[in-house]
């Protein structure tokens, strides 16, 4: 009876912790995207990102490791013009991401401005502005492709919201976009 229950309670505990081989497959999978991506292999970055992701889960490493693998296979999502299924992805990892880090913090801001790309993408404008001017204050730290991508997002942003009446975000928008380059 007690070698039962020392079964089961054994058993309960290592199934609440993370497996140290999901961990290696994921990362291992994670590597396959990030190569994959770099050749242009769009499909193979997105079935090895997916694969990552569900390793995350499968091996329950952490918030922090699920929201780095939901964003990127959002990227890709993005890349490959799955924008609705972007969104979701960059939705979700968001609202962990803001779990864990400060309001101001860098990953809040990448995720702010893609998700804002995968609204535009679906003809939001409206609702991926709202995430846009989230990140204003957090796009400074960006660098390199980051900032260019995120100035690119901004000046996008600016001519469709000029285009639709809104001059005073576009010009929020178009200064902001000024200012990082």
């Amino acid at each position: 009876m007690y070698f039962r229950v020392a079964v089961v309670a054994s058993i309960l505990l290592v199934s609440g912790c993370a497996n140290p081989l999901n961990r290696v497959t994921s990362d291992d999978y994670a590597q396959t995207c990030t190569v994959a991506e770099s050749n242009g292999w769009l499909e193979v970055a997105e079935e090895a990102c997916y694969r990552a992701l569900v390793n995350v889960d499968m091996g329950n490493l952490g918030p922090e490791l699920k929201s780095q693998r939901l964003y990127n296979l959002g990227r890709i999502k993005r890349q490959l013009a799955k924008y609705e299924e972007a969104e979701k992805l960059f939705t979700e990892s968001l609202t962990i991401e803001e779990k864990l880090s400060a309001p101001t913090d860098p990953k809040i801001g990448r995720r702010l401005v893609e998700l804002s790309v995968s609204l535009a993408g679906q003809d939001k404008w409206e609702a991926g502005a709202v995430y846009l001017k989230r990140a204003l204050p957090i796009a400074p730290q960006f660098a390199g492709r980051e900032l260019s991508y995120t100035a690119l997002t901004l000046q996008e942003y600016g001519k469709r919201l000029r285009a639709m009446n809104q001059t005073a975000l576009a010009e929020q928008f178009e200064k902001a976009a000024a200012s990082l380059q």
